[in-house]
């Protein structure tokens, strides 16, 4: 193949569209994008959920002596940064996410250079003569949690975002060591954070999947950004389908999870509440409040009513409490 598309849910269009398959491979993800501006063909092999060791167990058979570009999205599923957003999302009655960044950052730091290296050289080895574009990922938060159901405090996105930048770091450096080609969307996605005025990037939103991902806006923007690096191809506004085929990989869901809510009904958060001094009487009645709500407003698909975003403010009220008494403990990352 010409052009295979490899990585995680970033590069399989997770957030930008209708899955196709297991994997979601949306039609507007970045590498259809891509392929559609440059006149290729794509194998299109990333996954959703795909570690470095998932990319090398199932997505490198397309690569060949002829094939002419790569794209490259991996990384964050090695750090675990979606168990990290989980954690972040949560309240401070039911976890410390400090902890959780903390041993991220320590993934990063000391593990993920080496199997990033390991990919990138098996990729070199396999396709001599591609051009291989690594792409990073960008800040997710403004500083703002707009979401009812989710509790990330000015503290956490600003971890997360810094973390961000060191994964990019991190990414940027592997891939010059394999004299491959980096493109950094930090820049472009500024001012288009979650809860942004103009979002290129999901907050929750359903399927699940999809939270904390571009959206087709993000995947625009990322094909942009790899167009603009390789210097070539039709305007986006005239990039139609253009003959390009999507030729789908092996499907095998990568060992990564994925975002999930809080779980405020569940005996961590209910026996959290009530050793951290809170009532968990209140918060369960807050809770189905705002699980019955949300869930109203998708079948109807209309605006949540007022009480749901009273039970979320009260319940970040509650968060912050639980917070301050819990205090803030950090391994200086």
């Amino acid at each position: 193949m010409r052009y295979v598309a490899l990585g995680d849910s970033y590069a399989a269009g997770v957030g930008g569209g209708e899955r196709r398959n297991a994997c979601w491979r949306a039609d507007d993800g970045y590498p259809v994008l891509v392929a559609r501006r440059l006149g290729l063909d794509v194998a299109y092999n990333a996954c959703l959920g795909a570690t470095c060791a998932d990319v090398l167990s199932h997505q490198l058979d397309a690569l060949g002596p002829d094939t002419e570009l790569v794209s490259i999205t991996l990384g964050g599923n090695d750090i675990g940064f979606v168990p990290v957003l989980i954690a972040a999302a949560e309240p401070g009655w039911m976890s410390n996410s400090d902890v959780s960044i903390d041993h991220a950052l320590i993934a990063l730091r000391s593990r993920l250079p080496g199997l990033l290296d390991g990919v990138y050289a098996e990729v070199g080895r396999r396709a001599p003569a591609a051009r291989v574009i690594v792409t990073g990922y960008p800040r997710l938060f403004n500083g703002v949690d707009c979401n009812l159901a989710t509790f990330f405090s000015a503290h956490e996105m600003s971890r997360l975002n810094a973390a961000a930048d060191e994964l990019g770091s991190t990414i940027a450096a592997a891939a010059h060591r394999a004299g491959f080609i980096y493109v950094g969307v930090g820049s472009r996605f500024a001012g288009h954070a979650v809860c942004d005025g103009v979002e290129w990037l999901n907050g929750v939103s359903w399927p699940l999947e999809g939270s904390f991902h571009p959206n087709s806006l993000g995947h625009n923007a990322y094909a942009d950004a790899i167009q603009a690096r390789l210097g070539e191809g039709v305007a986006p506004e005239d990039a139609g389908e253009g003959g390009s085929r999507v030729i789908e990989g092996p499907c095998v869901p990568g060992s990564a999870p994925t975002f999930s809510l809080p779980d405020l009904l569940g005996a961590r958060s209910l026996g959290g509440a009530r050793d951290i001094g809170l009532d968990p009487t209140e918060i369960e009645a807050l809770a189905h409040q705002l699980y019955d709500g949300l869930a109203a407003s998708r079948e109807a698909a209309v605006l949540p009513d007022p009480g749901v975003a009273a039970a979320a403010a009260r319940l970040n009220e509650l968060d912050a409490i639980a917070t301050a008494r819990r205090g803030e403990v950090t391994m200086g990352g």
